[in-house]
């Protein structure tokens, strides 16, 4: 009895110890959280002596706005702020200039567009713009097309990648075959081809002809900015394009071509121009301003529209639960007089699109969309409900239609041994079986349904964009649409970016004197980021459990698979 008594009591205190540093550690860890937040509460000073600001494009410009717990602050700065800092720089007397770095470039090509804007702007105040890479592509190129001056190392080392373009998309129905996983896609929309390279070992007709068209047109639109911001022929651009000249190819072509405007290493550059400092863009601090009585919220919708937060951050997912908050907080003060609603989205479930429509609907205030690379299909729902649409020339938008996957793992669990047995009461209560037959019945049943939420997306479309249900349809059935072809089929009501969108908003509530812009933060809570952060760990535990049928249900309702998703492929 002493020897366990002995025992227990040394546990006790093993235990008892273990405990007080994972306390102490805990406590130190969060010490350490509020100092460094207290710290970065002190702003920096604005620039105060001549600097160039220094852009470096490999960092990610994501279009939404986080604050952290304990409103811990970070270095980088979303698109809108960059695109803010950049353009209100050109009337600081301490930015010399601009020098763009474009290695690992991370914007879209929508992104690169409305970034060109503000550099025209910037442009005007007669500072220059500066561009330097060591491998060009089509998007760098775009982006080096509006500096005054582009350069490359003149190395045979520099790679060069320009052409018209190229989309691998896999099919998987050999493998799904293989592996024993029946996929069933039911879709209303001719065009509404998500899903489909789960069913068919090669492209659509349908698919083919929708992306082939909006490529072909957003190639125009490349090639015609290429043309427009360099001087030259579009036809011996598009020839030198298509040819295959500009691929596998090094500097010392480009500089040839003219495509670029000198060939020079970044250090003997620096020296020539004289660039003694560079300040980064995430370090350059506006003038603090008073904020007017007049304000302008910005809102943004980032992601894939689930009804149910999942265990991924916030920055990545768009649901009730997230916006409907905002929304009504915004509606509710005085100082905000419209809003502008940023949505970069594929869509996702028809059932959280229908909600945050209705939110965004009921509001009292003007809400202005601005779209961003994307706004299609759930995207585009939530959009519908806007007092007035923008889009830039070549966001994707439109992708009317529904489809539902329900895959069926069946012939899996035969192969690893499982035999599923059941017992049920009522006609179509294995509709969303993942083990029973999917009968030409049942898929009736689900079409009819998706049939249903098909035609009340339509109506939302008409009431919204005040068009006639019979045009709609017409441009409907899942098609998607670049902006610059949207504004002609009434989708939206005009061209432009987010710098746009505000603009004309205030412009419509006479503030466009006086007024000021906020941007209305999402908060991420400490349980948000844990889950997403461990994501990949109870992913890989939910893979070892497949052979278990309420974990693979849970798998698939939380992907809102069963739940009539309007999901854009995007590509």
């Amino acid at each position: 009895m002493f020897i366990l008594k002995y025992i227990f009591d040394f546990l006790k205190f093993v235990i008892r110890e273990i405990s007080s540093m994972i306390i102490k550690f805990i406590f130190f860890i969060v010490i350490v959280i509020v100092a460094i937040n207290y710290f970065s509460k002190t702003k920096k000073a604005p620039v105060a002596t001549k600097t160039y600001l220094k852009v470096d494009l490999s960092n990610d410009f994501k279009e939404t706005f986080i604050q952290t717990p304990l409103n811990l602050k970070t270095d980088s700065i979303n698109f809108y702020q960059l695109l803010n800092k950049v353009y209100s720089s050109k009337d600081d007397d301490n930015i010399l200039g601009l020098v763009l770095f474009l290695d690992g470039n991370t914007l879209s090509k929508t992104q690169i567009s409305e970034f060109g804007e503000v550099l025209n702007e910037f442009k005007e105040s007669k500072k220059p713009i500066y561009s330097y890479t060591t491998s060009m592509d089509n998007n760098n190129l775009l982006l080096s097309s509006y500096s005054t001056e582009s350069i490359m190392p003149p190395s045979e080392s520099t790679t060069v990648n320009i052409t018209g373009y190229v989309k691998d998309l896999p099919y998987f129905k050999d493998l799904t075959e293989k592996l024993g996983v029946d996929v069933n896609v039911i879709h209303v929309g001719d065009f509404k081809t998500y899903g489909e390279n789960y069913t068919r070992k090669e492209m659509s007709p349908e698919n083919r002809q929708d992306l082939k068209r909006v490529l072909d047109k957003g190639y125009t639109l490349f090639s015609e900015d290429i043309s427009k911001n360099l001087s030259m022929d579009i036809n011996k651009f598009n020839t030198l394009a298509l040819s295959g000249d500009l691929m596998g190819e090094s500097s010392s072509i480009l500089n040839k071509n003219k495509l670029i405007s000198s060939l020079t290493y970044w250090e003997n550059f620096k020296k020539d121009k004289k660039i003694e400092s560079l300040t980064e863009i995430q370090d350059y601090q506006l003038p603090k301003k008073s904020l007017s009585k007049n304000q302008i919220a910005i809102i943004y919708a980032e992601g894939e529209i689930n009804y149910s937060d999942s265990k991924t951050s916030t920055s990545s997912t768009i649901t009730p639960e997230k916006i409907i908050p905002i929304l009504e907080k915004v509606d509710k003060d005085d100082k905000i007089k419209g809003v502008i609603l940023r949505v970069n989205s594929p869509g996702g479930s028809a059932l959280a699109s229908d909600i945050i429509y209705n939110s965004i609907k009921k509001m009292s205030k003007p809400v202005y969309v601005s779209i961003g690379s994307v706004a299609a299909s759930g995207g585009y729902y939530i959009s519908t409900a806007a007092t007035k649409i923008f889009a830039n020339k070549d966001s994707i938008t439109g992708s009317i239609g529904v489809v539902s996957l329900i895959p069926n793992f069946k012939k899996l669990s035969e192969k690893v041994g499982v035999n599923f047995e059941e017992v049920s009461l009522g006609k179509f209560s294995d509709l969303y079986s993942l083990t029973a037959d999917m009968t030409p019945e049942k898929k009736e049943k689900i079409y009819k349904s998706n049939l249903k939420v098909y035609n009340e997306f339509l109506n939302k479309v008409a009431y919204g964009r005040n068009l006639p249900l019979s045009e709609v349809e017409k441009i409907a059935q899942g098609k998607i649409w670049l902006g610059e072809e949207a504004i002609n089929i009434g989708l939206v009501n005009s061209i432009g970016g987010i710098d746009t969108t505000i603009k004309t908003l205030a412009t419509d509530l006479n503030i466009k004197d006086n007024y000021s812009i906020v941007e209305v933060p999402y908060e991420e809570n400490l349980k948000s980021m844990f889950e997403s952060n461990f994501l990949s760990i109870q992913t890989l535990l939910n893979f070892r459990n497949l052979n278990k049928s309420d974990v693979v249900k849970k798998i698939v309702k939380e992907d809102e698979l069963l739940f009539k998703p309007i999901l854009y492929m995007s590509f």
